[in-house]
């Protein structure tokens, strides 16, 4: 054995030592546990005043009660140390080892997310990416920021199994996300045993890692943000197996690689990578001879170098509108990040994406020096402090509750430095028991998520609360949730509900898509008086689109002002020449305009 070695497993052997003698951490850890749960009872409890300022933590309120109630129940019960230490101690003895267990948070991950499909279709850009896979749009025209990756994965491949094997597109996103889900099972066991965990503890840390809001992403969303949270991970996996092996960095390369072709945010993974090659060369100093190593660093290099150029001129264009505020604030742009709704708004995505996220700093004083001189615990931080400054700066264009998707990738990031906190607290003695506490504590809002995302008629409950009940929020956003829940009920044939929601929208943004759409649910609702006074609006605002001028004509018709339906009918002729509508309403209204009809009449 050489010296380098017998000092680095000396070292190792005192910071664990250490740990186990202070108990500080564990302390923090069960106290910040035990609020976490009182908080998410206390927003959700039955005769709890209305209010959705915790609208990221009180899930427990809109979540079916046998999920919901039932972990949260579970996960107070094991916060006892008479009733977790001999669970943790069964615990112990059923944990299969190595690969096995890998493989069997990989199946519970896949079959979770199999299970629990999005049928409400809230998160993001969900509705447009699924109706242009779906109808075979043209991505570059609705997505052109979409790198080639991005396009392949969710355009290229679903578009190639419908035509070719008659799978549905969402059927084939579901199943890309059940496999990218078991991914995070299996990466997230390789980070627990990355940071030197076993059997119990190893599965606690792994269930930590990988049970966060960020899983609704693998439901059927259609988007490359998903892609970006497993590289993410494998990030943070792979630069800290680097340090006791620099070919890892081979891993680490890829990961950068993948990530540069995939989306623009990738980015942020640069300051891990670099940190991980840096910290492993200092180790290893003759790796540089490696061949096999030096690849792996020109592989990143070449591969950033050549996609660069694109991703700087692809955020020029597209991300200004993420750094600009829904609304115009007193402060400008940088008033408008530290505004109390918004403060607010950040506490509840953060809380939502990752669940353990509040123990962070309270569990890192309690561990003092061996928190800031960790190997791993910068590693952690360099892959997170990106993510988190992207957290504090953007302005998502529909808010934060909807487009919770842009902190996924924070979310996990935040979910690792949480499950290695607990890792080292749970070494202090007497404190292994808490491990289990903390997976149930990350794993039952996860599941309550997912669940609640699965059921469409929860999840309008809970969207119809952030619009009805305090703190009331912009305008503008507004505006565009109630646009999302009009085309949602309209998909779903609830045309009551459509109508009223589009009407709601048109209030704040009468834009001739949102009136057209309202004009639609009126009739096929039956309102026809409504309908066609919309559909006139529309002809005014937009004389040249030919859905206005045909629906102004047909419910005309349906009124019985045959003067009115001609006219319209004339439109609709000039916009659209040769339309098979406008042929059949002149039929219909020389029809009733012969002489003949004129007699039956």
């Amino acid at each position: 054995m050489s010296t380098s070695t017998s000092s680095r497993r000396r070292a190792a052997a005192r910071e664990r030592t250490g740990s186990a003698d202070r108990p500080a951490a564990a302390i923090a850890l069960w106290i910040t546990l035990a609020f976490l749960a009182a908080v998410r009872a206390l927003l959700s409890a039955p005769g709890s005043p209305g209010s959705m300022a915790g609208w990221g933590y009180g899930l427990l309120r809109f979540a079916p009660s046998a999920i919901a109630w039932t972990s949260w129940v579970l996960g107070a019960a094991l916060l006892v140390p008479q009733v977790a230490r001999p669970a943790m101690s069964l615990l112990e003895r059923v944990t299969p080892r190595g690969a096995w267990a890998a493989a069997l948070l990989a199946l519970a991950l896949g079959l979770v997310v199999a299970v629990w499909p999005d049928r409400l279709h809230f998160v993001g850009d969900f509705l447009l990416r699924e109706g242009t896979a779906a109808r075979a749009l043209k991505p570059a025209g609705l997505f052109p920021q979409a790198l080639p990756l991005d396009v392949f994965l969710h355009y290229g491949l679903p578009r190639t199994l419908a035509e070719g094997w008659s799978i549905p597109t969402a059927v084939s996103e579901r199943a890309l996300g059940a496999l990218e889900a078991a991914t995070i099972g299996v990466l997230s066991y390789g980070f627990a045993r990355a940071l030197d965990t076993d059997r119990a503890l190893a599965m606690a840390v792994a269930a930590v890692t990988a049970l966060g809001g960020f899983l609704g992403l693998y439901t059927g969303y259609a988007k490359a943000i998903a892609e970006i949270t497993v590289l993410t991970l494998a990030m943070g996996v792979f630069a800290l197996r680097a340090q006791k092996s620099p070919r890892w960095l081979l891993a680490v390369s890829l990961t950068v690689a993948v990530g540069m072709i995939l989306h623009r945010s990738a980015l942020a993974l640069l300051p891990a990578a670099a940190l991980a090659v840096t910290l492993s060369m200092r180790r290893h100093p003759r790796a540089w001879r490696d061949p096999w190593v030096a690849t792996s660093i020109a592989v990143a290099l070449v591969v950033s170098a050549v996609m660069l150029p694109r991703i700087v001129q692809t955020m020029m264009r597209f991300d200004p509108v993420h750094f600009t505020p829904l609304e115009k604030s007193p402060g400008g742009a940088l008033g408008a990040l530290a505004t109390p709704t918004r403060l607010l708004d950040l506490f509840n995505v953060v809380g939502l994406v990752s669940p353990l996220a509040l123990v962070i700093p309270f569990v890192a004083i309690g561990l003092g020096r061996r928190a800031l001189t960790s190997p791993a615990g910068w590693i952690l931080a360099a892959l997170a402090l990106p993510w988190i400054g992207m957290t504090a700066l953007i302005h998502p264009p529909q808010g934060m509750f909807r487009d919770w998707d842009n902190y996924s990738a924070a979310g996990i990031a935040l979910s690792m430095i949480a499950a290695w906190l607990l890792g080292e607290s749970a070494r202090a003695r007497g404190w292994r028991w808490l491990a289990l506490a903390a997976a149930l504590a990350a794993a039952g809002p996860s599941l309550s998520w997912l669940a609640l995302n699965a059921d469409v008629d929860r999840g309008f409950a809970r969207i119809q609360a952030y619009l009805s009940e305090p703190p009331r929020r912009s305008d503008a956003e507004r505006a565009r949730v109630w646009d999302f829940l009009g085309i949602r009920n309209a998909q779903l044939g609830r045309w009551d509900a459509s109508a009223e929601a589009m009407a709601q929208a048109a209030k704040t943004a009468p834009s001739p898509r949102v009136l057209l759409q309202w004009a639609l649910a009126e009739q096929a609702r039956g309102h026809s008086a409504v309908a066609r006074d919309l559909f006139g609006r529309v002809s005014e605002l937009t004389p040249a689109d030919p859905r206005a001028w045909y629906g102004l004509a047909a419910e005309s018709w349906n009124l019985g002002d045959y003067d009115e339906c001609l006219r319209a009918t004339q439109h609709l002729e000039q916009v659209s020449p040769g339309s098979p509508e406008a042929r059949q309403l002149f039929e219909s209204l020389e029809r009733v305009s012969s002489p003949d009809a004129s007699t039956k009449h």
